[in-house]
């Protein structure tokens, strides 16, 4: 009787002591500004997105209503339906301030590296490797990066939308800093949308984990991958799970009480049933559920191809 009253007494305390005892859990915020804007050809209406842009580029800043525009550094200029930013020649981030009213905007314009400073398959001393480009085909398949983002310790936590940061899909490439990565838009748009879905179908999810994001070809041969295609080398891919309880699995979705491939299902089928929106709303691209084997839980890979693939 003794030890039960003092196990009763350490949960009591311990359901006492925690922040989220005794009040519901906040309801999912998507993270919307209020408007939206057409960067270039990437429409967003987060109230906070990156686009990444090489030195000297131009972002044109188209938005469904009228806003002012700040910026740390570069030229802004009103254009006929908006605003126009020329990217400084540094590599770096530099986040501009929309503002409508009371609704605001963050766009964390990143400057990135120009891929025409290779040599020998690297960017300084962060080996990348070689891109095979194929005539022909489907989607962004066939395009080579054009530059590579200059990643430090400190742009790690850099958000990139609402609910992703920049170092979700850094390679896990070993080497000193700086790294060196790409990361397109639309993926971004795309997980932002599928985690909307998984919470409207009554899954909680802050976000997801990014077990595989970017994978330069050096790393991709490395691990015995020899495909050249992976839309992992081109940034346009994530392998992804759920893990709010933080176990570093993916969680039980189907409340079956096993960790399995069949909570890679559920997610699968969620994303497959939003593919049906057409574009912009939803990206095109792959998706494959993935059992879990000795280095792995289970997980999903998406990608924003642009055409619709499933394996």
């Amino acid at each position: 009787m003794k030890a039960f009253a003092v196990a009763t007494l350490l949960a009591l305390t311990l359901l006492f002591l925690s922040p989220d005892a005794g009040a519901e859990r906040r309801p999912f915020d998507p993270g919307r500004a209020g408007f939206s804007v057409r960067l270039n050809e990437i429409a967003s209406d987060y109230r906070v997105f990156a686009v990444f842009l090489l030195p000297g580029e131009d972002l044109a800043m188209r938005p469904s209503r009228p806003v002012r525009v700040t910026s740390p550094k570069g030229q802004v200029r009103a254009i006929r339906d908006g605003w126009s930013w020329t990217a400084p020649a540094r590599p770096g981030v530099y986040p501009l301030q929309l503002s409508a009213g009371s609704a605001r905007m963050t766009v964390n314009a990143v400057v990135m590296r120009p891929a025409s400073e290779m040599r020998g398959g690297a960017m300084d001393h962060y080996m990348i490797g070689t891109y095979v480009v194929r005539a022909g085909g489907a989607g962004d398949v066939n395009e080579a990066p054009r530059g590579f983002i200059q990643v430090t310790r400190e742009m790690l936590d850099l958000p990139v939308s609402p609910h992703f940061r920049l170092g979700q899909f850094l390679c896990k490439q070993e080497s000193a800093w700086p790294k060196y990565m790409v990361l397109r838009e639309p993926l971004v748009l795309k997980l932002e949308a599928v985690l909307q879905k998984v919470n409207a179908a009554g899954i909680r999810a802050d976000g997801f984990t990014v077990m595989s994001g970017f994978r330069t070809p050096h790393y991709n041969a490395a691990i015995g991958n020899r495909t050249t295609s992976s839309r992992h080398l081109y940034g346009g891919a994530a392998d992804v799970f759920i893990d709010e309880d933080r176990d570093g699995r993916m969680d039980d979705l189907n409340r079956d009480g096993h960790h399995d491939r069949r909570d890679a299902e559920v997610l699968y089928r969620l994303i497959d049933g939003l593919s049906r929106e057409p574009a912009p709303v939803f990206v095109p691209g792959g998706l494959s559920a993935y059992a879990a084997n000795a280095a792995h839980g289970p997980f999903v890979h998406v990608d924003a191809r642009g055409v619709r693939a499933r394996w």
